[in-house]
């Protein structure tokens, strides 16, 4: 079963050379939507040229815990980035360090993820595709379970665990995580949100892709197929990733 949507992420791009990098991936990857940092400077005009090129354009961000911090972001993107023709948001609320001003692992912030999420869908025209991307096993309540996934999930057209099976950690050496396999990552990843789901469509994520093989990709495809699942998601775009994993990506 081919995937009818294949949707490349980018964390950094702040340069036209790097938005036209992130275009020629996705090309060769046989990419047909876009997920882009809100933290992207020239994002807006981004959009516009990324759509004319017929990519459908997403934006996401983990953001601030601060109630200020927060809206602001949810203003940028109902107020510039969706009239500018984005066609999608996922949230990306996590916790690092307990108190931190990114930490949504913590009492109190429902209300919070509540308006933050209806800033956005108040803004959005129809079609538009809302979102909720975390970490492997977060609302599992080994995981990060303070974080307001009722509200999250609740505004949410489709969750997006992030069922990475390898990353480079701080210390830059590559470790395997969540069992060190697309299908212990994606096993792992749908035991811990199918529970709290509320039922909407769980779409689990490769990543990170520049420290994957061809293979995996493929393993990943045929997770995805066994589920019948036709979107796929790949973290993240760099110059690191090699030809061949993109290829994979097309084969999918």
């Amino acid at each position: 079963m081919a995937l009818s949507r294949k949707v490349l992420w980018i964390v950094n791009m702040d340069t036209l050379a790097i938005e036209n990098q992130f275009g020629q991936h996705a090309r060769a990857a046989g990419i047909n939507t876009l997920c882009i940092r809100t933290s992207t400077n020239r994002l807006p005009e981004s959009i516009a040229a990324l759509s004319s090129q017929g990519f459908d354009v997403y934006a996401w961000r983990w953001p601030s815990a601060n109630a200020h911090a927060a809206m602001a972001e949810a203003s940028k993107v109902a107020t510039l980035l969706i009239p500018a023709g984005l066609k999608g948001y996922i949230v990306d609320p996590e916790s690092d360090s307990p108190g931190a001003s990114n930490d949504w692992n913590r009492a109190g912030l429902a209300n919070l993820a509540q308006s933050f999420c209806a800033t956005i869908k108040d803004a959005a025209p129809a079609g538009f595709r809302f979102g909720t991307t975390s970490g492997c096993i977060y609302p599992a309540s080994t995981g990060k379970p303070q974080i307001p996934w009722s509200e999250f999930f609740a505004a949410s057209d489709a969750l997006f665990p992030q069922t990475y099976w390898r990353w480079t950690a701080s210390s830059g050496r590559r470790q395997n995580i969540n069992g060190g396999t697309p299908a212990k990552a994606t096993a792992r990843g749908m035991g811990a949100w199918t529970s709290p789901a509320q039922g909407k469509a769980i779409i689990p994520m490769a990543g990170e892709i520049d420290v994957v093989t061809p293979a995996e990709i493929a393993d990943y495809g045929r997770e995805l197929n066994s589920r019948a699942i036709t979107e796929g998601h790949f973290y993240a775009d760099s110059p690191r990733v090699s030809p061949a994993v993109l290829a994979a990506i097309s084969a999918l």
